[in-house]
């Protein structure tokens, strides 16, 4: 575990809590008494001040802005009129004023609200509630935009160590495959590095099993479901064999539904409406018997010498959804397949995928077509050619979800 520790020691706290001391300056400040005059001599001698605080015993009473003032003072006669008068004459007294204490984040919400009069002039910071100084608005933006991409790299190394642990828990999944069918082929892309769909292989003496399964999300929510329907179905599998796939997809549905709190509270609210949509299989390599079994996901089979894809069809309910029942039957539908049979499976984030020029779905159409112009290419080049297609037709679009099909032929 030594990578582990290592990088949990990267999220230990290294700064203190910043707050408005870190950004009080020492600047001159006056009281009511002194005149414009003396204002005007300040400026002069601190040309950097942006606003000079005016106070009363310790007590901040207002800020003069520096560009306000000269602009007023620099009008005819302004000077012999307002020099000798109390410099209250063109001060804010109504500045922004917080305490030393104040963290970062309170600070900027009471700028923002404040307005653009404390961006522009700053603020008064004070120390049990006499003057200590001015802050920039200027420098508390900057302090906030420093945070701000510090926390987001924070979030990003997370989350890129999420992916790394989420692929390590799908490893096993794909020695598995490589053994029971080392032709077979898998794309698995994650929309946000880490995603809400995954797959799931396991082998047995006479044949093997295979899951493909998009569960509520994207990003870091999808995975955490992700771990939640996988830790479920090896449950299922461990209990009751990989041999019917349709008793295992209700076996996940109780147990997705029992941890989520969807079987209802005292008050009868469900605790989440979270859920996955799967195809699962079970296929014999001997006999070319296949067992299948759709949460909302259909499976795509070309025979050899066929002209047309044929199409079995999931049952068009979720799993572990509010609105899936707890005792629900998924049926399985068993077909025979001859030798050299085409075999696909694939989550909706193909075909739901928007593109083209209407800005229209993928669809199921073009998978069957390109199915058909490839049926000769190995399983490889058909992923290939699929998900050539997919890009091609995304164009500009965002996409949509998370990706993952597979191919094998029997």
């Amino acid at each position: 575990m030594p990578e582990t520790t290592e990088y949990l020691s990267d999220f230990r706290p290294r700064f203190r809590q910043s707050s408005a001391a870190d950004l009080c300056v020492e600047v001159p400040c006056l009281t009511a008494s002194e005149t414009n005059e003396k204002v005007m001599e300040v400026f002069a001698r601190h040309r950097d001040l942006v606003s000079l605080p005016v106070v009363e015993g310790s007590q901040p009473i207002g800020l003069i802005n520096r560009n306000i003032f000269l602009s007023q003072m620099s009008k005819p006669f302004r000077m012999e009129v307002y020099g000798r008068k109390s410099c209250i004459a063109f001060m804010d007294k109504e500045p922004l004023i917080v305490d030393a204490g104040l963290d970062i984040e309170a600070l900027t919400f009471r700028t923002v609200e404040f307005g653009e009069k404390a961006l522009s002039d700053g603020f008064i910071v004070t120390r049990e509630g006499a003057f200590s100084g001015v802050g920039n608005g200027l420098q508390l933006m900057r302090v906030v935009a420093d945070m701000q991409a510090s926390r987001n790299r924070q979030i990003m190394h997370s989350i890129e160590y999420a992916s790394v642990i989420q692929r390590s828990t799908l490893r096993s999944s794909l020695d598995a495959l490589a053994r029971a069918c080392p032709d077979a082929n898998l794309v698995w892309e994650p929309r946000d590095i880490v995603g809400g769909d995954f797959y799931q292989f396991s082998t047995d003496s006479d044949g093997w099993f295979a899951t493909v399964a998009d569960c509520t999300g994207h990003g870091v929510p999808g995975a955490f479901m992700t771990l939640i329907a996988s830790a479920s179905l090896n449950q299922a599998i461990e209990q009751n064999g990989a041999r019917d796939p349709a008793k295992l997809l209700g076996h996940v549905n109780r147990s997705i539904k029992q941890m989520l709190g969807q079987v209802g509270g005292q008050d009868d609210t469900p605790g989440s409406d979270d859920g996955m949509d799967a195809a699962c299989f079970w296929f014999e390599p001997g006999n070319g018997r296949l067992i299948f079994a759709g949460a909302q996901l259909s499976m795509f089979l070309l025979r050899s010498g066929d002209d047309a894809v044929d199409v079995l069809i999931g049952q068009r309910k979720g799993v572990g959804y509010v609105d899936s029942e707890f005792d629900f039957t998924w049926k399985n539908q068993e077909v025979s397949l001859p030798r050299g049979t085409l075999v696909f499976v694939s989550t909706d984030g193909l075909i739901d995928q928007i593109g083209g020029s209407r800005g229209i779905a993928f669809g199921k159409r073009r998978v069957r077509d390109l199915l058909l112009e490839h049926r000769e290419n190995p399983p490889s080049k058909i992923n290939s050619a699929m998900l050539d297609a997919l890009r091609v037709w995304q164009g500009e679009h965002h996409r949509r979800d998370d990706l993952t099909f597979f191919c094998f032929r029997t």
